[in-house]
């Protein structure tokens, strides 16, 4: 991609936004590495970050076929990508760009572009602000700097789906915090994210909308629908059952919801010991029951509910998180309950799933099952 970049500095430049330099670097297996300037300038919302000192002991990241580092007029670091403009990500990056609530000090979230640059053909520029890629979950400290982590998680999927744009790849490497560095990865980086997590200062977002889909505004979530083999290429490791046993299609806000809820599940069970009601929270965002699932807006506030009761001695109880990818258990955290709050409360626990899942599971373990299955479901649209 180095002679594609080259070929758009000056054009970049005349727009404003300076490419970083490329040199030739042997021990490199690109052959080529950016070379980070020298930090110049911070800025507000919805810009981050960059650790100062970020060069040392670590080595100048190598080019990325679709993303190229840069700096804008005033010295703001920034992230340019290549995006087709017959997709739905482009139009995703026009709509954010006009939302306001984005670049105000109430951080809604979300990661928006600054500018989008069109060219005559078939793809666009997005300039994005600079975020750190690092995010290890497992080093979070205190039940407080969870709940940062889900606060954020939660207003950043409720805003997406206020603007009916389901994410589709709900993950860990999807999401970032306002620190990062210009460098590749470095023991000082965890350390300084460890650090930083320690402060009011810390924010994080949910961002990449390669997989996204846009409805139009006036349609009620509910209604929203996506044919179930779209859902089959999102990298997500958190996928609900929503779309298996030969699924037609499927509800994408409800599979969103799923998603960032089995993600809560698999890396912060434990802190149901310290904050029971999360047990309802993480049942109710990924009950197989989906009409009984709650939306992001729902989730966000029951959360916001919770969290806004308690005392500063729970938030700073040190918490030992152990990720746990077999997250269909709800004994995880349920036997983290009081047996009083489990046994008053069992009425809200998500029920075991139904016989016709156990048929259907049983008819999709065998290849020929599963192909006539799908075959009946695609026809008869169910």
């Amino acid at each position: 991609m180095r002679p594609f970049w080259s070929a758009y500095r000056g054009w970049l430049s005349a727009r404003g936004f300076h490419l970083q330099a490329l040199r030739e670097h042997e021990a490199i297996a690109s052959g080529e590495i950016w070379c980070p300037p020298p930090f110049t300038s911070t800025a507000p919302l919805p810009y981050a970050q960059r650790r100062i000192g970020d060069e040392t002991g670590s080595a100048p990241p190598s080019p990325y076929l679709k993303c190229a580092p840069a700096q804008d007029s005033h010295g703001r670091d920034v992230t340019i990508k290549l995006v087709n403009t017959f997709t739905h990500e482009y139009h995703i990056y026009q709509d954010l760009l006009r939302c306001d609530a984005l670049f105000g000090q109430d951080f809604q979230g979300v990661l928006p572009p600054v500018a989008i640059l069109d060219t005559p053909y078939r793809f666009s520029f997005v300039v994005m602000p600079t975020w750190g890629k690092y995010n290890r979950l497992s080093d979070l400290e205190t039940v407080g700097q969870v709940v940062d982590f889900m606060h954020c998680m939660l207003k950043g999927l409720s805003f997406l789906h206020s603007r009916r744009v389901a994410h589709r790849d709900i993950d860990d490497h999807n999401t970032m915090n306002n620190l990062y560095s210009l460098w590749d990865f470095s023991s000082a980086t965890r350390s300084r994210l460890i650090e930083h997590r320690r402060t009011s200062c810390v924010l994080y977002c949910l961002f990449d909308f390669n997989m996204s889909v846009q409805f139009p505004l006036e349609t009620p979530l509910h209604e929203c629908r996506l044919v179930a083999e779209t859902v089959m290429f999102a990298g997500t490791q958190y996928n609900p059952c929503d779309v298996h046993f030969g699924a037609y299609d499927y509800d994408p806000f409800a599979h969103d919801v799923a998603c960032l809820g089995n993600m809560f599940r698999a890396q912060f069970a434990t802190i149901v010991g310290s904050v029971p009601e999360f047990a309802l929270l993480f049942d109710r965002m990924t009950t197989h029951i989906i009409s009984g699932r709650l939306t992001a807006s729902n989730a966000l506030t029951y959360f916001e509910e919770v969290v806004k009761g308690l005392p500063d001695y729970v938030l700073e109880n040190e918490v030992v998180l152990d990720c746990n990818l077999d997250f269909q258990d709800m004994d995880t955290y349920w036997s983290l309950l009081p047996p009083e709050l489990s046994s008053a409360w069992a009425k809200y626990r998500t029920p075991p799933v139904f016989l016709r899942h156990k048929i259907l599971n049983y008819i999709s373990s065998h290849s020929l099952g599963y192909t006539v299955l799908s075959c009946v479901r695609r026809k008869l649209r169910i």
